[in-house]
């Protein structure tokens, strides 16, 4: 099989290696993927491309479907053909993976290789907001995502240990010494784009939100959850807004919505008002303890139904973690994005027969807490979008894996980094993130098999021969700036 990760979709090659002269041509529309191209043959190769006729060619074929293309080599050098940015981007990773240095220039092996993604959803997540991470390290993120054609990077931007982006609504949010300038994030937003990687920023509520608490307590509370008075409400809402308008030329916006202390919102006397002012009948609920858990988890519901139906407003789709109850899936908007983790607030076929878009997140084996827990690179690969390994007592698969039929209906997977543990282990956090990244590098080759094809093309014996190959010229690429 070819040196290549993901696995195309389908080639068809000689036993020929063609020398290729090192220029390129592209149509305007393909002006990053070239420049990605130049760049990384450099980093990966030490072969320096240059515009010239005769080398490699890219040219635009709208009948090819997004992110798809097709690479022909022969004789007369290298066509590459896709009908939008994203197809050309990964054709150009696919000519870094391929291609040989030569004195002359450089070879490609002779062939055609038609390609594209089997899942729309290919996605490396990592938390900022427990462990400081050095701006440097989100670039080298961005490029990893390119050069194994994963599409989104996830960044979880907020939890109770920091807030770390910017804010004009609300300055006193970002925390001291630990969030990013607006001029860096659209420095990495640009980056990120040139490189046709999408970011997914992570604004996580209602819980996790001690950063709220110590910022500005007397609008969101300070009972470690988001307060749900219509002033708090409010003040999500411009939130939210001001996060779609810093990333403009992102997709999808992340609420965050797991874990949170719903059961405190029916002591409050702020939140219990605004739902009177909703004409909820809340005296009813509060009259018995099967009613009290109703009111909650209508509380907890409503509130991601806002946060969602804000996001959709400004013209992106809302990502959130499975977390409320199947009992109010009828509130939650059909369009969003639901991320099942551990099949505890409820399960991915429930999720699925709610008609919700779905994406594997499982904890097992797709989370890697640093140093403590993590799965192999074997158990990842071995992994697919239609498994989730158990984690949480109360799941229902928690002795044994769930699996599901195949369905379109889960449109991928993600890998995840939290820092949970990295301030507690390592003195130097750096050298805990940067252990994190070691741990992520050495898995997303795997998770990049599986949602670029669904169906495993090879067994693991074959994989780890070929990932060991990439990723020693990964490894070329990330130490050369």
């Amino acid at each position: 099989m070819l040196r290549l990760i993901p696995a195309p979709a389908h080639t068809t090659m000689t036993d020929a290696a063609v020398a290729v002269t090192p220029v390129y041509t592209a149509d305007a529309l393909f002006a990053d993927a070239t420049r990605t191209l130049a760049d990384y043959a450099r980093r990966t190769h030490g072969i320096d491309l240059t515009e010239g006729e005769g080398g490699i060619a890219f040219t635009v074929d709208t009948s090819l479907p997004t992110e798809a293309y097709t690479l022909t080599v022969t004789e007369s050098g290298a066509s590459v053909k896709a009908s939008d940015i994203l197809g050309a981007q990964n054709a150009a990773v696919t000519l870094i993976q391929l291609m040989e240095k030569t004195e002359d220039g450089l070879t490609l092996p002779a062939g055609i290789i038609e390609d594209a993604p089997k899942c729309t959803w290919r996605t490396v997540m990592i938390d900022l907001a427990r462990d400081w991470h050095e701006l440097h390290v989100l670039y080298e993120y961005v490029d990893m995502c390119r050069f194994y054609k994963v599409k989104y990077l996830h960044l979880h931007f907020t939890d109770d240990q920091s807030y770390t982006l910017p804010s004009k609504a609300f300055p006193k949010l970002p925390t001291e010494g630990r969030h990013y300038t607006e001029a860096e994030i659209k420095g990495l937003i640009a980056y990120a784009s040139s490189r046709g990687v999408q970011l997914i920023p992570e604004i996580d509520v209602p819980g996790h939100t001690t950063s709220f608490a110590a910022a500005y307590g007397e609008i969101f509370g300070t009972d470690g959850i988001i307060c749900l008075s219509e002033e708090s409400m409010a003040g999500m809402a411009t939130l939210f807004r001001e996060l779609c308008e810093l990333f403009a030329d992102s997709e999808y916006i992340h609420l965050g919505g797991d874990e949170a202390a719903i059961a405190k919102w029916i002591s409050c006397d702020k939140c219990l008002n605004a739902f009177r002012n909703r004409g909820i009948d809340v005296d009813g609920y509060l009259a018995t303890e099967e009613g009290k858990h109703e009111l909650t988890e209508l509380m907890y519901a409503t509130f991601i139904k806002d946060i969602c139906e804000v996001i959709l407003d400004c013209g992106k789709t809302p990502v959130v973690w499975e977390g409320f109850h199947k009992s109010m899936n009828h509130l939650i908007p059909k369009q969003s994005v639901i991320v099942s983790w551990e099949n505890f607030y409820q399960t991915a076929p429930e999720l699925l027969e709610a008609g919700f878009r779905v994406v594997n997140g499982a904890w097992k084996p797709m989370y890697v807490v640093t140093p403590v827990v993590y799965w192999s690179p074997e158990e990842v690969y071995n992994w697919d979008v239609y498994t989730w390994g158990a984690v949480h007592p109360g799941s229902p698969y928690n002795k044994e894996a769930l699996h599901i039929d195949p369905t379109m209906q889960v449109e991928g997977g993600q890998l995840l980094a939290w820092g949970d543990q990295i301030v507690v282990k390592y003195p130097v956090v750096a050298e805990g993130v940067r252990e994190e990244q070691k741990l992520i590098e050495e898995r997303t080759p795997c998770l990049s098999e599986n949602v670029w094809n669904r169906v495993k093309p090879t067994d693991w014996a074959e994989f780890s021969g070929r990932m060991a190959q990439v990723a020693e010229l990964y490894e070329s690429f990330r130490n050369h700036k």
